[in-house]
Protein backbone atom coordinates (compact mmCIF):
# COMPACT_ATOMS: atom_id res chain seq x y z
CA UNK A 1 0.00 0.00 0.00
CA UNK A 2 1.10 3.57 -0.61
CA UNK A 3 1.98 5.79 2.32
CA UNK A 4 -1.16 7.87 1.81
CA UNK A 5 -3.37 4.81 1.79
CA UNK A 6 -1.72 3.52 4.96
CA UNK A 7 -2.25 6.91 6.66
CA UNK A 8 -5.95 7.02 5.80
CA UNK A 9 -6.56 3.41 6.79
CA UNK A 10 -4.75 3.91 10.11
CA UNK A 11 -6.95 6.93 10.89
CA UNK A 12 -10.27 5.15 10.28
CA UNK A 13 -10.56 3.44 13.71
CA UNK A 14 -10.30 6.83 15.41
CA UNK A 15 -13.60 7.82 13.78
CA UNK A 16 -15.66 4.84 14.97
CA UNK A 17 -16.99 6.16 18.26
CA UNK A 18 -18.04 9.58 17.03
CA UNK A 19 -19.50 8.16 13.82
CA UNK A 20 -21.70 5.62 15.56
CA UNK A 21 -22.86 8.20 18.12
CA UNK A 22 -23.60 10.79 15.42
CA UNK A 23 -25.55 8.44 13.19
CA UNK A 24 -27.50 6.80 16.03
CA UNK A 25 -28.22 10.18 17.62
CA UNK A 26 -29.86 11.77 14.60
CA UNK A 27 -33.59 11.61 13.95
CA UNK A 28 -34.55 10.37 11.48
CA UNK A 29 -31.64 7.96 11.33
CA UNK A 30 -29.45 8.73 8.28
CA UNK A 31 -29.02 5.02 7.59
CA UNK A 32 -32.78 4.44 7.50
CA UNK A 33 -33.29 7.48 5.28
CA UNK A 34 -30.54 6.32 2.92
CA UNK A 35 -32.19 2.91 2.64
CA UNK A 36 -35.61 4.42 1.94
CA UNK A 37 -34.18 6.67 -0.77
CA UNK A 38 -32.43 3.74 -2.45
CA UNK A 39 -35.65 1.72 -2.44
CA UNK A 40 -37.72 4.61 -3.75
CA UNK A 41 -35.32 5.52 -6.55
CA UNK A 42 -35.40 1.93 -7.77
CA UNK A 43 -39.19 1.72 -7.80
CA UNK A 44 -40.46 5.16 -8.86
CA UNK A 45 -40.18 7.27 -12.00
CA UNK A 46 -38.41 10.34 -10.62
CA UNK A 47 -40.03 12.64 -13.20
CA UNK A 48 -43.59 11.95 -12.06
CA UNK A 49 -45.70 13.74 -9.47
CA UNK A 50 -45.96 10.62 -7.32
CA UNK A 51 -42.19 10.78 -6.79
CA UNK A 52 -42.30 14.28 -5.26
CA UNK A 53 -42.08 13.03 -1.64
CA UNK A 54 -39.02 10.99 -2.63
CA UNK A 55 -37.46 13.95 -4.43
CA UNK A 56 -38.02 16.09 -1.34
CA UNK A 57 -36.39 13.41 0.82
CA UNK A 58 -33.39 13.21 -1.52
CA UNK A 59 -33.11 17.03 -1.62
CA UNK A 60 -33.21 17.29 2.18
CA UNK A 61 -30.83 14.38 2.73
CA UNK A 62 -28.19 15.64 0.32
CA UNK A 63 -28.72 19.37 0.72
CA UNK A 64 -30.04 20.03 -2.79
CA UNK A 65 -30.98 23.71 -2.68
CA UNK A 66 -31.61 24.63 -6.29
CA UNK A 67 -34.59 26.18 -8.07
CA UNK A 68 -37.46 24.30 -9.69
CA UNK A 69 -35.98 24.43 -13.19
CA UNK A 70 -32.63 23.06 -12.02
CA UNK A 71 -34.30 20.24 -10.09
CA UNK A 72 -36.41 19.30 -13.11
CA UNK A 73 -33.28 19.01 -15.24
CA UNK A 74 -31.49 17.03 -12.55
CA UNK A 75 -34.25 14.47 -12.03
CA UNK A 76 -34.81 14.11 -15.77
CA UNK A 77 -31.17 13.05 -16.08
CA UNK A 78 -31.45 10.94 -12.92
CA UNK A 79 -34.31 8.90 -14.38
CA UNK A 80 -32.59 8.52 -17.75
CA UNK A 81 -29.43 7.30 -16.00
CA UNK A 82 -31.41 4.61 -14.15
CA UNK A 83 -32.36 3.06 -17.48
CA UNK A 84 -28.98 3.50 -19.14
CA UNK A 85 -25.58 1.84 -18.65
CA UNK A 86 -24.40 1.13 -15.11
CA UNK A 87 -22.98 3.97 -13.03
CA UNK A 88 -19.55 4.96 -14.22
CA UNK A 89 -17.01 7.70 -14.63
CA UNK A 90 -18.46 8.42 -18.07
CA UNK A 91 -21.95 8.81 -16.61
CA UNK A 92 -20.63 11.25 -14.01
CA UNK A 93 -18.75 13.31 -16.61
CA UNK A 94 -21.65 13.33 -19.07
CA UNK A 95 -24.19 14.57 -16.50
CA UNK A 96 -21.83 17.16 -15.01
CA UNK A 97 -21.14 18.43 -18.53
CA UNK A 98 -24.77 18.54 -19.67
CA UNK A 99 -26.00 20.18 -16.45
CA UNK A 100 -23.22 22.75 -16.71
CA UNK A 101 -24.16 23.54 -20.31
CA UNK A 102 -27.82 23.97 -19.38
CA UNK A 103 -27.56 25.68 -15.99
CA UNK A 104 -24.08 27.23 -15.90
CA UNK A 105 -23.20 25.30 -12.72
CA UNK A 106 -20.61 22.53 -12.26
CA UNK A 107 -22.44 20.22 -9.85
CA UNK A 108 -19.87 17.53 -9.09
CA UNK A 109 -21.17 16.72 -5.60
CA UNK A 110 -24.84 16.31 -6.52
CA UNK A 111 -24.01 14.30 -9.63
CA UNK A 112 -21.77 11.97 -7.60
CA UNK A 113 -24.75 11.36 -5.30
CA UNK A 114 -26.91 10.55 -8.31
CA UNK A 115 -24.35 8.04 -9.61
CA UNK A 116 -23.81 6.48 -6.17
CA UNK A 117 -27.55 6.05 -5.66
CA UNK A 118 -27.77 4.08 -8.89
CA UNK A 119 -24.53 2.20 -8.30
CA UNK A 120 -23.39 2.28 -4.64
CA UNK A 121 -19.96 0.94 -5.58
CA UNK A 122 -19.10 4.52 -6.58
CA UNK A 123 -18.13 7.20 -4.03
CA UNK A 124 -19.82 10.44 -3.10
CA UNK A 125 -18.06 13.79 -3.31
CA UNK A 126 -18.88 15.30 0.08
CA UNK A 127 -17.25 18.39 1.59
CA UNK A 128 -16.58 16.70 4.97
CA UNK A 129 -15.07 13.61 3.35
CA UNK A 130 -13.08 15.72 0.89
CA UNK A 131 -11.63 17.87 3.68
CA UNK A 132 -10.73 14.85 5.82
CA UNK A 133 -9.04 13.03 2.94
CA UNK A 134 -7.23 16.23 2.02
CA UNK A 135 -5.72 16.42 5.51
CA UNK A 136 -4.09 13.01 5.04
CA UNK A 137 -3.39 12.81 1.30
CA UNK A 138 -2.27 14.88 -1.65
CA UNK A 139 -5.55 15.09 -3.53
CA UNK A 140 -5.99 16.37 -7.07
CA UNK A 141 -7.50 19.85 -7.51
CA UNK A 142 -11.27 19.94 -7.08
CA UNK A 143 -12.39 23.46 -7.92
CA UNK A 144 -12.71 24.08 -11.63
CA UNK A 145 -14.50 22.96 -14.74
CA UNK A 146 -15.83 19.61 -15.86
CA UNK A 147 -12.41 18.12 -16.65
CA UNK A 148 -11.01 19.11 -13.24
CA UNK A 149 -13.85 17.64 -11.20
CA UNK A 150 -13.90 14.51 -13.35
CA UNK A 151 -10.18 13.98 -12.70
CA UNK A 152 -10.86 14.35 -8.98
CA UNK A 153 -13.71 11.82 -9.21
CA UNK A 154 -11.48 9.33 -11.03
CA UNK A 155 -8.89 9.66 -8.26
CA UNK A 156 -11.52 9.41 -5.50
CA UNK A 157 -13.08 6.29 -7.01
CA UNK A 158 -9.75 4.52 -7.27
CA UNK A 159 -8.59 5.60 -3.82
CA UNK A 160 -11.82 4.69 -2.02
CA UNK A 161 -11.94 1.29 -3.70
CA UNK A 162 -8.48 0.62 -2.28
CA UNK A 163 -9.57 1.85 1.16
CA UNK A 164 -12.56 -0.50 1.39
CA UNK A 165 -10.26 -3.49 0.98
CA UNK A 166 -8.15 -2.62 4.04
CA UNK A 167 -8.53 -4.46 7.38
CA UNK A 168 -9.49 -1.18 9.04
CA UNK A 169 -12.39 -0.70 6.61
CA UNK A 170 -13.49 -4.29 7.12
CA UNK A 171 -13.52 -3.75 10.89
CA UNK A 172 -15.76 -0.70 10.42
CA UNK A 173 -18.14 -2.73 8.24
CA UNK A 174 -18.58 -5.26 11.04
CA UNK A 175 -19.28 -2.50 13.57
CA UNK A 176 -21.66 -0.72 11.20
CA UNK A 177 -23.65 -3.83 10.33
CA UNK A 178 -23.91 -4.85 13.98
CA UNK A 179 -25.26 -1.41 14.91
CA UNK A 180 -27.56 -0.97 11.90
CA UNK A 181 -28.68 -4.50 10.97
CA UNK A 182 -30.69 -5.17 7.85
CA UNK A 183 -34.43 -5.59 8.18
CA UNK A 184 -36.25 -8.24 6.13
CA UNK A 185 -36.46 -7.20 2.48
CA UNK A 186 -33.76 -4.54 2.67
CA UNK A 187 -30.68 -4.49 0.46
CA UNK A 188 -27.23 -4.48 2.09
CA UNK A 189 -25.39 -1.16 2.16
CA UNK A 190 -22.19 -1.31 0.13
CA UNK A 191 -18.85 -1.06 1.89
CA UNK A 192 -18.18 2.06 -0.18
CA UNK A 193 -21.22 3.73 1.37
CA UNK A 194 -20.34 2.41 4.82
CA UNK A 195 -16.96 4.16 4.62
CA UNK A 196 -18.70 7.32 3.47
CA UNK A 197 -20.91 7.13 6.59
CA UNK A 198 -17.83 6.61 8.78
CA UNK A 199 -15.94 9.65 7.52
CA UNK A 200 -18.99 11.90 7.13
CA UNK A 201 -20.20 11.20 10.68
CA UNK A 202 -16.83 10.74 12.40
CA UNK A 203 -14.65 13.50 10.98
CA UNK A 204 -14.50 17.00 12.41
CA UNK A 205 -16.49 19.61 10.52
Amino acid sequence: MSGQLIAVAAALPNLHGKALATIAGRSPCPVATYRSIATGVASLDLRHEEAEPLRRRFNAYYGVRRNVAWRASFYERFEAAKNGPAGSIDLFADIVRSLSAETGRVEASFVSKLVATIDPEYPIIDSVVRKWLGSLTETPPFKGGVDVVTAYYVWLTKFMREIVRTPEAQAWSKAFEATFPLLPGEQPISQMKQIDFLIWAGADR
